[in-house]
Parts: C-alpha cells; sequence; structure tokens
C-alpha cells in the first residue's frame, strides 16, 4: 500500500514501512517482535526537504563531509531525492520493494542506485549502483542504520574487536581490543571489517545481527546528545551500526558495471 509518499507493507511474519523521499526505510518489525528494529525521530518534519533521521538512510555517493565528491551535499544527495517505486509485491512468505534513483542533471553524475528491500524471516537491504558512464565511477556509501535499543549505554557490540579503526572525533586511528561498550560520544569507522556484527540488547531481551555483502567498513555512531529531530532524551535510545565503503574503502566501479552493497538483519531473543 502506497500512502502519501509512503509504502506500508505487512504479512504473518512482519511490517515495514519505507519513505519514497530518500528511499529511507522507516520502520521493520517482525511479528514476534514488541519493538521496532528501528529508531525513528520523534521530530522529524517528513517535509520532503530535510533528510529523515532514523531507520535507513541512504548515505550515496557520499559519505559525512569526505572530501570525495565534495560538491555533493554532506552524505550525499539520496537521502534529499525522492526516488520511484519500480516493484513492490506481498504474500504471506516475503515481502518485496524496489526502488530506483536516477540523479538529477545539475550533479553531473553518469550512475544510477537502486535500493531493493525483501522481508522473510529477515530483512536484507541492497543499494545497487550502476556506473552509466564510459569512466570510472568513484564512489562512498552508507546504509546508515538506526538500530532501536533500550539503553545505549546498556548494549554490548559484538564483531568489531580486532579491527582497526578511525575516531572520526579526534582523527586518530586505533584497534579496538574487546567488545564494543559505548559510553559517551561515539563516531568510528571500523576498516577491513567484514563480518556479521552483533548487537546485544538486555533490556530488550535481544540480540540484533547485521550481515554484509559488498562492504568493507562498518561505522558506529551515537552524538551523546539529542539532535533536531529527537525528543528529549531520545538519543539514548539508538545506536548506528552502518554497513559501509568509505574512506580509504571506496568504490571504484568501472563503467559499465554494477556495485551492489547489502545489509542483512536478524533478530533472536537474547534468552
Amino acid at each position: 500500500m502506497t500512502d502519501n509518499g509512503f509504502i506500508c507493507l505487512r504479512n504473518g511474519a512482519a511490517e515495514c514501512k519505507i519513505s519514497l523521499f530518500g528511499g529511507n526505510l522507516l520502520s521493520y518489525r517482525p511479528q514476534t517482535e514488541e519493538q521496532d528494529v528501528f529508531w525513528l525521530g520523534a521530530r522529524n518534519k517528513f517535509d520532503n526537504i530535510q533528510a529523515i533521521r532514523g531507520g535507513i538512510p541512504v548515505c550515496w555517493p557520499r559519505f559525512a563531509e569526505e572530501e570525495l565528491n565534495s560538491h555533493l551535499p554532506r552524505h550525499g544527495f539520496a537521502r534529499l531525492s525522492t526516488w520511484n517505486l519500480q516493484h513492490v509485491s506481498v504474500d504471506e512468505n516475503k515481502i518485496e520493494a524496489a526502488l530506483v534513483l536516477s540523479p538529477d542533471t545539475k550533479f553531473n553524475l553518469r550512475a544510477t542506485a537502486r535500493l531493493c528491500v525483501k522481508v522473510t524471516d529477515r530483512l536484507e537491504c541492497t543499494l545497487e549502483t550502476v556506473n552509466d558512464g564510459d569512466e570510472e565511477f568513484v564512489f562512498s556509501e552508507a546504509l546508515h542504520a538506526y538500530f532501536n535499543v533500550s539503553s545505549v549505554n546498556g548494549i554490548k557490540i559484538r564483531g568489531l574487536a580486532g579491527h582497526r579503526y578511525k575516531n572520526s572525533l579526534d582523527g586518530n586511528f586505533y584497534t579496538l581490543k574487546d567488545d564494543l561498550k559505548i559510553n559517551g560520544e561515539v563516531d568510528s569507522i571500523f576498516f577491513n571489517q567484514t563480518r556479521p556484527v552483533e548487537i546485544e540488547d538486555a533490556g530488550y531481551n535481544r540480540v540484533i545481527t547485521v550481515e554484509k555483502e559488498g562492504s568493507a567498513a562498518t561505522v558506529v555512531w551515537n552524538p551523546a546528545k539529542d539532535l533536531a529531530e529527537m525528543s528529549p532524551g531520545q538519543y539514548q535510545k539508538f545506536v548506528c551500526v552502518e554497513p559501509a565503503n568509505v574512506g580509504e574503502v571506496c568504490v571504484r566501479l568501472p563503467p559499465r558495471e554494477t556495485h551492489r552493497l547489502t545489509a542483512v538483519v536478524r533478530v533472536q531473543k537474547l534468552k
């Protein structure tokens, strides 16, 4: 069902909601879960002008304020553009939707983005980039997932230990020695990280597992303060764990080739 720019889909296994503005998956809740898997800012305007904070914003073809593609908006323009619905289907076993984005001519890019969302006993989100030009297309990207947690200070993130990371707060590089626990602001890019990441949340009695393909980095972020789209204290209820290709592991896509970045999200009870 499409309603005022939102796609609302449901079957016996799960329900999800997608905004055509930004190609942003806003909500995903398996029928076995009381809590949504994703967090959404309570003060989003949904005005088709400002980027949506929450769910899975699509950062493409620039991440943050990288020098690469610096003529483009922060985090690129995909999250600020209206995507076209290409396909949608729902049956008892599966939900599928596909959206496509052709860049505005003002950006002077010969590339196309396509977002595929599939829900079975898990959620699969795939961001496809097609180089429509005759020259190499160099870009960065992220599925900027905001995961809903009981308390950001009470979770444990597994799967990042042993990896070199850049702390974007001070610009320095470190190696994580153990499972990640968050106490204060965090903004880190873990490089050459391809294995699954688990968010263990005792408060919600669940583990969210994020698997990925076509991604060489994982970004972890929480600002430790409320931003404009948040109600008071709402920053405490999410953590961003983002499959990405950024910085030194950006994508160099040959002409007429396709790159795919996929995130697979599963939810299991902790006990």
